[in-house]
């Protein structure tokens, strides 16, 4: 995608294959031998971030080129952009705007729709910077992080769910523990194949495909032990995967969709993940009955209660980043809620 439609030549001018306007000139004295290599360039600029972002900005690009058209700027001043267009777009998005999301958006799409095409970007300029904070101050909010799930909610759901050879029951209590124990997203939770999973005497080992932080797809090891407690997220998986009847070599998605037929669960024939919405269903089916306020929280509770439980442990900073694949300090704080005695620890010990 990468803009092709607003930032790819046209062919009929330049005789040659899809490319960024700016580069029109350069490219029409290439030898024609280079032409194979050329096409590729579409694709590489596509693959430079993830598919999500890259998705992400070219919508926003295109909020931005809508926008530029309406109130009659230039076509040629809509990429590359000058930095007045662009703050004059930034503060129409804060009147209409509740929280600073669209100007942020608008902000970074446009930033990197002229990084592909190696111009220089409006938003370096100080006018633009000043706006855009400016923005972020005007519409900025509180943020509200989830509750974290805890060992006893954890054990509140098993109670009521486990039933020997119920593979609809069991599926929620693996992913549920799945996710607290590995500090899983729920992405890399509902990308688990059968064939990710390795069962050792002591350990399970778990192969991330895809992480959020794992931006060149190296993939990652996650290693969960056994615990021998009606928890063990080991045995739990065990029992789902021998109920299941699918062989561990398998292909087929861990988590997928089930129907009921003559009063017994069955995994339908599409070898497809649940989807995020689905599987927030069944989080919110699982805990609702053991919170006062559900809407306090969501899937990111699994990961947040296991980095917490962690925390509390005292489980050294490198094994806890690396088990919970953060690349930061900040970023695995974030996951931690202090307990009130530990927040207190602090003022009780200043000699007063």
């Amino acid at each position: 995608m990468v803009l092709l439609f607003y930032l790819c030549g046209d062919r009929r001018i330049t005789g040659r294959f899809c490319v960024p306007k700016v580069f029109r000139n350069d490219i029409t004295e290439l030898p024609n031998d280079l032409d194979s290599y050329l096409a590729i360039i579409p694709d590489l600029l596509a693959q430079s971030k993830s598919d999500n972002t890259v998705k992400k900005y070219y919508y926003g690009f295109l909020r931005w080129k809508k926008w530029a058209e309406i109130n009659h700027i230039s076509d040629v001043d809509i990429l590359p952009t000058k930095p007045l267009y662009l703050a004059l777009y930034l503060a129409s998005l804060v009147q209409f705007s509740a929280t600073s999301s669209p100007v942020c958006d608008a902000y970074y799409s446009i930033k990197w729709a002229h990084s592909i095409i190696g111009a220089d970007s409006p938003t370096d300029s100080q006018l633009v910077k000043c706006v855009f904070e400016g923005a972020k101050r005007k519409l900025g909010s509180q943020i509200k992080k989830k509750e974290p799930i805890t060992p006893e909610l954890l054990q509140a759901m098993y109670d009521k769910f486990f039933c020997v050879e119920n593979i609809f029951s069991q599926r929620t209590i693996c992913a549920c523990i799945l996710g607290y124990a590995g500090f899983m997203r729920v992405s890399e939770l509902l990308n688990l194949r059968y064939f990710d999973i390795n069962f050792k005497t002591s350990h399970i080992s778990i192969f991330i495909e895809k992480s959020k932080t794992d931006i060149y797809r190296d993939g990652n090891w996650l290693i969960i032990a056994k615990t021998g407690t009606t928890l063990c997220p080991v045995r739990n998986l065990e029992l789902y995967m021998q109920w299941s009847g699918i062989q561990s070599d398998s292909n087929l998605y861990l988590f997928r969709n089930l129907s009921q037929v003559k009063g017994k669960f069955v995994f339908r024939s599409m070898n497809k993940p649940l989807s995020y919405t689905r599987m927030r269903e069944i989080f919110i089916d699982a805990f609702s009955p053991f919170v006062p306020d559900i809407k306090s929280y969501g899937l990111h509770s699994l990961r947040a209660g296991g980095a917490t439980a962690a925390a509390r442990f005292g489980v050294s900073d490198r094994l806890f980043k690396r088990h919970g694949r953060w690349k930061s300090d900040t970023s695995k704080d974030g996951y931690v809620k202090d307990d009130l005695s530990e927040r207190m620890i602090v003022s009780q010990n200043l000699g007063i």
